[in-house]
């Protein structure tokens, strides 16, 4: 491991005692030459999840280093923290611009997703409460603003939506203005959430945070109104990619508690069956489709090793933020 690594470590530990591990060398196989050439990388834990630090082994202009650090995010599916042994003034500027979390050892700390802004000579700061996965309830709210939005909603309009309290939304509010996703703009007792930055950039910065929403999958005979395509069907609906023997459809967790007596389990599939998912939000963010929001989709099958449908996956995601630039 590089020597500036466990500076690192030991710089968060300080800063957090009690929750952050020591770390170890980290690689993957799914790792690319170029980054593995580019990057010294180690792992450690923060309460428990993962925190990739990344470590340039040589000089790299800082529009590369972003590209390279989101690529290396995506691969590693946590948050990645870029280390620094120092940064001037103009570096420092850019990366926070940028929304580029990073630890310069000893002194500097910017990292969004653990709601954490610590810099030189600020050591009357003290972290937020940490953000280190959003609430199933807040993962919709911001992928609802990513997609139905020009940016900005009033909170109640969004709860409505989804079927949420307006505690429920007032709390995933908080949760994405603390990990520096969106802002929360109030007016007496009503209040509107705009996003931080554009769309795509809001997205990657939210990947790590964000899980798959299904929480379980079972083989079933039964109704399938007010059901929503999902999985590679609607994969399959969205892109050319093949449809499944197997059909897929999501429900909502409340739905599923309802409805769950019309639907007969079955321990395997047949040609009888189809695929339910029960998902940890209501499926339904994009009421005049047939499938399920293609964000929600691609976070659902975002751990699949089939290599076509990540490829399909990869341009799913592209033609999705294409439709806003128009």
């Amino acid at each position: 491991m590089a020597s500036l690594l466990p500076s690192a470590q030991h710089y968060l530990a300080g800063l957090l005692p009690g929750i952050v591990s020591s770390a170890a060398p980290w690689q993957s196989t799914a790792l690319p030459y170029f980054l593995r050439d580019a990057f010294e990388l180690a792992e450690l834990k923060l309460h428990g999840h993962p925190v990739i630090l990344a470590a340039t082994k040589e000089t790299t202009s800082q529009q590369t280093l972003r590209k390279m650090l989101h690529r290396l995010q995506n691969i590693a599916g946590c948050r990645v923290l870029y280390v620094a042994p120092h940064l001037s003034a103009y570096e420092r500027k850019r990366l926070l611009a940028e929304r580029v979390e990073f630890v310069v050892p000893g002194s500097q700390l910017f990292a969004p997703s653990l709601a954490m802004d610590l810099r030189e000579n600020t050591s009357s700061s003290a972290p937020l409460t940490e953000v280190l996965a959003l609430l199933p309830a807040t993962q919709a709210v911001l992928l609802t603003l990513l997609l139905k939005s020009n940016g900005a909603m009033p909170t109640l309009a969004v709860a409505r939506s989804l079927g949420y309290s307006p505690m429920t939304a007032s709390r995933a509010n908080r949760e994405l203005e603390a990990a520096g996703l969106a802002t929360v703009n109030r007016i007496g007792s009503k209040s509107t959430l705009t996003l931080a930055d554009t769309r795509q950039e809001i997205w990657e910065r939210a990947r790590p945070l964000m899980r798959t929403p299904v929480t379980k999958s079972l083989h079933v005979i039964g109704p399938k109104d007010r059901l929503k395509l999902a999985g590679e069907t609607a994969l399959a609906e969205l892109t050319l990619l093949t449809h499944p023997s197997e059909s897929v459809f999501a429900i909502g967790p409340n739905d599923w508690r309802t409805r769950q007596s019309e639907f007969t389990i079955s321990p395997e599939a047949d040609t009888n069956t189809f695929m339910l998912q029960i998902w940890s939000y209501h499926p339904w963010l994009l009421d005049d489709e047939a499938t399920v929001d293609p964000l929600s989709l691609i976070l659902s099958l975002q751990n699949e090793t089939d290599e076509r449908v990540q490829i399909t996956l990869e341009a799913l995601e592209n033609t999705t933020w294409q439709k806003f630039e128009g």
